[in-house]
């Protein structure tokens, strides 16, 4: 609180400097999303819309060491600023992330993070135009923050945050988009996939192994359970999918098989340049409400997604291709929002998770598989 205290003391100062430094000409816009993978696959639209009305401009996006990969091929995409968030705590943090925008000499500065960090480092960095989103979950710091924003939307429970994000780009005139998401690939990593996928004339299933919000995950037993129960059904093979701290479960999953024979774990294998050039190869892709999952759907991949806790209302897969499998009759769900997201669940025992039964997963995939033709539909 102690430093919108001081930034609402000098406001009529900073005020007037930002005001000075602006000007009619947009020649260098910011964009803020440091959330996880998934939240920065969702918001590609915006990098696309954005570059679309200002083809001339220098697009930079400000995101984390993790997801910076997923931005390095994107062609809409000009300059990646890595940062943790973490490094800018206090006063001195805030201090050396304003510092950092106003090197940029940006002249539009959207944070798709609503935060009382980036209300202040925009402001302090002299961005003439700053844009973010109010969140449906908000607390009295950040509403006192957000009047450092020159313009804030409102987001809507019922309504999907791009569309809240699309709604806000009105406010610098864009005004037409679609909502594809995007993800590019390392053409380079196509001989690095065939050599781990081997020759195969089996259909290729991927599970995602676990998820970055443990609170999500359908744990290595149900993932055991499920592989064998759909190499039992399917004549597939199945592909592990995981980061290098997933390597160890997925081996578990691997061996414990009854068919490990069919299994193929490449946790840890691909980073997240390579890892599109893997899920295209897929048939279908299974994953709780995390990255991949994302990954795969804007790769137009048919997934099943293990929605778990997360609103599907906030953020959900959108190919023609998804099937949702979600306890929506519990009055818990959904518990973890985009601008509310909880680690832990709050009855210990994770209902949504645990009271889906894996021969109903395996029933949904078998409606809409068809062995003799590989071809999936909606069901």
């Amino acid at each position: 609180m102690i430093y919108l205290i001081l930034t609402y003391i000098f406001y009529p100062f900073i005020y007037i400097l930002t005001s000075l430094k602006g000007k009619n000409k947009v020649s260098k816009i910011l964009i803020i999303q440091t959330a996880k993978i998934g939240d920065l696959i969702c918001s590609t639209p915006v990098f696309r819309e954005i570059k679309k009305t200002f083809p001339h401009i220098k697009l930079s996006v400000i995101v984390t060491p993790t997801t910076k990969e997923l931005l390095e091929l994107n062609p809409h995409v000009d300059e990646i600023i890595a940062i943790k968030p973490q490094d800018y705590k206090g006063f001195w943090g805030k201090i050396k992330l304003a510092k950092l925008i106003y090197n940029g000499k940006y002249d539009i500065g959207i944070a798709l993070n609503p935060s009382v960090l980036y209300a202040i480092s925009l402001f302090w960095g002299l961005v003439p135009i700053r844009l973010s989103v109010m969140p449906n979950f908000s607390g009295l710091t950040f509403k006192l923050a957000s009047k450092l924003f020159t313009y804030v939307e409102p987001h809507v429970s019922g309504q999907l945050v791009i569309e809240t994000y699309m709604k806000m780009l009105r406010f610098i005139d864009i005004d037409k988009y679609d909502l594809r998401k995007e993800v590019y690939k390392s053409e380079e990593a196509e001989m690095k996939v065939k050599e781990i996928l081997g020759k195969t004339n089996k259909t290729l299933i991927g599970i995602a192994v676990s998820s970055a919000n443990k609170l999500k995950e359908l744990g290595v037993e149900k993932i055991i359970d499920l592989v064998d129960k759909l190499l039992e059904n399917l004549d597939a093979q199945i592909v592990l999918i995981g980061n290098s701290q997933d390597t160890n479960n997925a081996e578990i999953i691997k061996v414990t098989s009854k068919n490990k024979g069919r299994v193929i774990n490449t946790a840890g294998i691909f980073n997240l340049k390579e890892l599109p050039v893997l899920i295209e190869k897929l048939s279908l892709f299974i994953g709780v409400d995390t990255g991949i999952t994302y990954m795969a759907d804007a790769l137009n991949i048919p997934l099943i997604n293990i929605a778990g806790p997360s609103n599907m209302e906030d953020q959900r897969p959108l190919g023609e291709k998804v099937v949702i499998i979600q306890k929506t009759d519990l009055h818990c769900v959904p518990c973890s929002h985009v601008f509310k997201s909880p680690y832990d669940c709050e009855t210990k025992n994770r209902d949504c998770i645990e009271l889906i039964e894996i021969d109903e997963i395996v029933e949904k995939i078998k409606k809409f598989y068809s062995l003799n033709t590989n071809c999936y539909e909606t069901s």
